[in-house]
């Protein structure tokens, strides 16, 4: 039985996708991977960023690496070594064994360092951005430091060597952030010798494995094509070497081909994205912002018409979960912590400077013109801000593509994650509701924590959400770690007015409908219909400040009040602990109010805005 749930699975997954990665771990396997065996350049000695010389007054800077170590968007206790341990998990101190293997040899997932993204993360490089921040805002001692941890960078991470070469995403993510600060400091266009053959190093391990990242469907693919676009436009402008040159035009063609191929696939018609996920989504956007960003500063020939269509309607989708007020977003999706662009005072979990460069890049008006750190970005690459685009909030919309519906009214706002699915999805989230109000979340997803930590199986889970949870399993099987089987099909999906409708028949039976309604701006009402094969269900909901009983069948805190009521017998109702994760690898104690049923029936939720 197991055999057939994951063959139908692959096959949702498409006859392409399997073949490139498949072609990719038979290489890597047998040793013939192209990738196996390029060249490294060596690295001049000296400097990798010269003496700075224009003077940025009256910026703020980004708060990280601010002089304390930083990981997944918030600083972190740990040992703030300078520079950093390259192999060690920033968050334990755990040492990946033999980090001077290649890096195919390196296991990505390990009982020794658990989750591989703490490896990674000091190397994403986004420490350089911040130094050159304070660079360019007259901290001189800032110069010397980011050259030392460069220095020190190439040193213990040999190309091709050791554990922060294992990613072509990852690799990627550093010619973005060098060519940035490249940027910010003036020197794109007269670059250092040390710094023109890291990012050759760099690029000859990304070109060879794009079929791998094509393969994922997901946004490794759009961060490689940034990274080949703009790195071997920068070789080309700016190498003397003829063959370094003809080597850099072979980078650029095809990072310009693969970026036009993933929009095309992966941007839905109505601006979601194929990951299913909110912070995914936003790096997927710097990405093309990025890559944008140096296509006009070196006047190549513009992508297609196809292109910046999608470009416009991604920025517009993201745009409209984004607060005006906080810039935060639904935690909907996976949560790796990734921010491409810690440009200026903002927080991780501010998303309106991503909003506000894309749109000014991509069209004739800037979202969130009116927020301080959106302009921040903007002013530090450069960028003159357009007139201000407003967005306009309906009553009911619904994002078919992307599998979201939303409400809105006055300052409240609600989420809903519909069922169905195009690519494969990554949580167990059908139906999930998110309310949020004034631009607070007041019912909560779990989020994410980690993809290898201890316990991170139940954050996907549909036990982590604001649904319904039948015989104590996920709506799907899982079948590893970023698989699930026996994909939701969406059953009736509709936003008309003041109502959202949806529901879903799992794998064994059990169907679950659920109607959301906005009375006004203080009052919604929740109706939960199950039936089927079950034999027991559980309605979760997870407020962000804990709930209070206050009556029988009545909780509040001091923002709403929650009652729960239903058409048959209740057999349990009691607030339980549980957990969430706002932030990647940070896990917070939360209580969640559990509404279980043995039979089919009706439960109605009445949520009051005190």
């Amino acid at each position: 039985m197991k055999f057939l749930v994951k063959l139908r699975a692959y096959s949702r997954l498409g006859v392409s996708s399997i073949f490139d990665v498949l072609v990719y771990r038979i290489g890597l396997k047998t040793g013939l991977h192209p990738v196996l065996k390029i060249a490294h350049v060596p690295i001049p000695v000296g400097d990798y960023f010269g003496p700075f010389v224009l003077q940025q007054k009256g910026l703020a800077a980004t708060p990280v690496w601010q002089g304390r170590p930083w990981a997944f968007g918030r600083p972190i206790a740990a040992p703030s070594n300078d520079p950093p341990d390259w192999h060690a998990n920033i968050v334990t101190g755990a040492r990946v064994p033999n980090p001077q293997d290649h890096w195919h040899m390196v296991a990505t997932f390990s009982d020794a360092v658990g989750d591989i993204k703490t490896v990674w993360e000091a190397s994403r490089f986004d420490w350089v951005l911040a130094f050159a921040q304070n660079i360019a805002n007259g901290d001189a001692a800032a110069l010397n430091k980011l050259n030392i941890w460069l220095s020190d960078w190439v040193e213990e991470n040999p190309a091709y060597y050791g554990p922060n070469w294992i990613c072509g995403q990852e690799t990627s993510f550093r010619i973005a952030h060098l060519a940035i600060a490249a940027s910010i400091l003036g020197q794109l266009n007269a670059p250092t010798d040390a710094l023109l053959a890291l990012v050759l190093n760099h690029l000859r391990r990304i070109y060879p494995t794009t079929s791998y990242a094509r393969g994922q469907d997901n946004n490794h693919a759009t961060s490689e094509a940034m990274a080949l676009f703009i790195g071997g436009l920068w070789l080309a402008r700016c190498s003397f070497d003829a063959d370094i040159k003809d080597e850099a035009a072979v980078y650029v063609a095809a990072g310009r081909a693969l970026m036009e191929e993933r929009v095309r696939k992966l941007i839905f018609p109505d601006g979601g994205f194929a990951q299913y996920s909110i912070v995914y989504h936003r790096l997927m956007l710097d990405s093309l912002a990025i890559t944008e960003y140096f296509r006009n500063i070196w006047g190549v020939e513009k992508f297609s018409d196809i292109f910046y269509e999608k470009a416009r309607s991604t920025t517009d989708w993201l745009a409209y979960f984004t607060d005006p007020i906080t810039g935060d977003v639904p935690n909907l999706g996976s949560n790796d912590g990734a921010w491409l662009l810690p440009i200026g005072s903002g927080d991780y979990r501010d998303f309106r400077p991503a909003c506000a460069l894309a749109s000014t890049l991509f069209d004739t008006q800037t979202h969130f013109a009116d927020a301080e750190t959106a302009n921040e970005l903007l002013l530090w690459l450069g960028i003159e801000p357009k007139p201000l685009r407003r967005i306009n909030y309906q009553l009911a919309k619904i994002f078919a593509d992307s599998g979201i519906a939303a409400l809105n009214c006055g300052k409240l706002r609600i989420f809903v994650r519909l069922p169905g699915y195009k690519f494969r999805p990554h949580q167990s989230d059908a139906l999930h509701v998110d309310v949020w109000h004034d631009g607070h979340c007041l019912l909560q997803d779990a989020g994410t924590f980690s993809y290898a930590a201890e316990g991170w199986q139940y954050f996907p889970s549909t036990a982590a959400h604001n649904n319904i949870e039948f015989d104590n399993r996920d709506q799907m099987p899982r079948l590893g770690r970023f698989l699930y089987g026996e994909w939701l099909q969406r059953g009736t999906a509709s936003a008309d007015k003041n109502m959202v409708v949806a529901s879903y028949t799992d794998y064994c039976g059990a169907t679950h409908r659920r109607t959301i309604i906005i009375h006004d701006e203080r009052n919604i009402e929740i109706i939960d219909e199950i039936s089927g094969k079950f034999d027991v269900a559980i309605l979760r909901w997870r407020p962000t400040k804990p709930l209070l009983q206050t009556n029988e069948n009545e909780f509040a805190n001091d923002v709403f009040s929650l009652s729960v009521i239903g058409d048959t017998s209740i057999s349990r109702q009691q607030i339980v602990p549980h957990k969430a994760s706002k932030y990647y690898q940070q896990s917070t104690d939360v209580s969640a109010l559990e509404t279980e049923l043995t039979s089919a029936g009706k439960l109605v939720t009445v949520i009051t805005i005190l």
